[in-house]
């Protein structure tokens, strides 16, 4: 048994690179650097996930897709900074904030605002500056009778940036990954938007939600987990991050949607959807405050896909895309110390992470030189968030007898311990 024990700019951005990475194809704003993984364009060859047929079934059985417009979506102010009237926003839960909601802290809220309905829902409310490409992001937004303003979670996001936040256990405060979304993405993120619609194009991945996503565990680009709710499960669903699409293939111009449920399917299309929430069923989500609940009307209905979009269509034409080794989120019931990553220099081998059985299933073409089979671990520390790469602690050992299982026993600074098997087998 091998013994790993874990030791205790300014940027300078051109204007014109910053408005070419805002605009999407068709002219229309759009947020998040070009490279970014709401901007990017799903490849031809792009690999379903192993589990997609069980997963999109389970997804399918939970009804038609939905898209939320009046209830339980995202509240959109488009403002100027420098003229919108700024709020003292205080801490429903004292000290629970994001980063970029330190004190003293001054949010931009014009007049009127509301965050989303019902009153007894999420309430979230979105404040986005494109000029200045900063969006306040707030979870259970409240306004009193006297006219303050509270928040359950609040963060700011560089809608300039990739709009990928680090994962929890990469930050130095666990809350600087968390957005106020449950998977850490911006309320902006996959936002169905009238000019959008209005311009005949969605030219960024969209953000779905279900009942049964997966608990727990999450991956990039969503930074933190779903926590266990009702229905859900930490070992099967879509997790936060999971992504889906639409098989590029269906014939969206002689379906029978109407003009705006095409653009959302050519959006499903080519840019698929990520998890980004629990709901009560599945559901996509268009902004909704006033001005845009009265822009929608007879350009955009919430039912706009549920004729089409049936759980038998759902089964048929939509798939899960390769998510590869999931991530244990802050709220993850299987405790500490995780092996979060393995690889080898050998780039053909892969390995598959089981946390649950705490085994790591690597697959070695055929022929490969053990020397070159040299493990590296990537450890999370419990109790610091930091990350520890313990490919010094097991630099020399090498995995030559493929038929037996080699075993690490994790040992971490608080005395944490578990134990970890690792089974290689040749590829086919």
């Amino acid at each position: 048994m091998n013994i790993v024990t874990l030791h205790s700019s300014t940027r300078f951005i051109l204007v014109l690179a910053c408005v070419a990475a805002a605009l999407g194809a068709d002219g229309a704003w759009r947020p998040f650097s070009a490279d970014s993984p709401w901007n990017q364009r799903i490849a031809p060859d792009a690999a379903s996930d192993p589990a997609s047929a069980a997963l999109i079934a389970d997804f399918a059985s939970r009804g038609p897709l939905h898209i939320n417009i009046k209830d339980w979506s995202i509240a959109v102010y488009f403002v100027d900074a420098d003229h919108t009237p700024r709020h003292d926003v205080t801490d429903s839960r004292p000290g629970v904030y994001g980063k970029g909601f330190e004190f003293p802290r001054r949010i931009p809220i014009p007049d009127g605002a509301v965050a989303s309905p019902p009153v007894d829902g999420d309430n979230h409310l979105c404040i986005v500056d494109r000029a200045r490409h900063l969006e306040w992001g707030m979870w259970w937004a409240r306004q009193d009778a006297a006219g303050k303003w509270s928040t359950g979670l609040g963060a700011v996001t560089d809608l300039a940036g990739t709009g990928v936040s680090p994962p929890w256990f990469a930050v130095g405060r666990e809350l600087d990954a968390a957005r106020a979304r449950a998977s850490g993405f911006p309320l902006i993120a996959g936002l169905i938007l009238v000019d959008e619609v209005k311009a005949g194009r969605i030219d960024h991945a969209l953000v779905f939600a279900y009942d049964h996503c997966r608990t727990g565990f999450f991956l990039p680009p969503a930074s933190t987990a779903q926590v266990t709710v009702p229905k859900t499960k930490n070992s099967f669903g879509i997790p936060m991050g999971g992504r889906i699409q639409l098989d590029p293939h269906w014939d969206v111009k002689h379906s029978e949607l109407s003009a705006g449920g095409k653009i959302i399917a050519r959006a499903l299309q080519e840019y698929g959807a990520y998890c980004g929430d629990y709901a009560d069923g599945n559901v996509l989500f268009a902004e909704n405050s006033p001005a845009a609940l009265q822009a929608w009307q007879g350009l955009l209905r919430p039912d706009e896909l549920e004729a089409i979009f049936t759980p038998a269509m759902i089964r048929e034409h939509f798939r899960v895309l390769e998510m590869g080794n999931v991530l244990p989120g802050q709220n993850c019931e299987i405790r500490p110390p995780y092996v979060m990553s393995f690889q080898f220099a050998d780039p053909a081998a892969t390995a598959r992470i089981d946390y649950f059985t705490r085994t790591v299933s690597v697959a070695v073409p055929r022929g490969s030189d053990p020397r070159r089979l040299v493990p590296r671990f990537t450890v999370f520390r419990p109790g610091t968030s930091v990350l520890v790469n313990g490919a010094g602690q097991v630099s020399g050992h090498t995995i030559q007898d493929f038929s037996s299982p080699v075993t690490y026993r994790l040992v971490a600074p608080d005395g944490t311990a578990n134990t970890w098997t690792v089974v290689v087998r040749s590829a086919k």
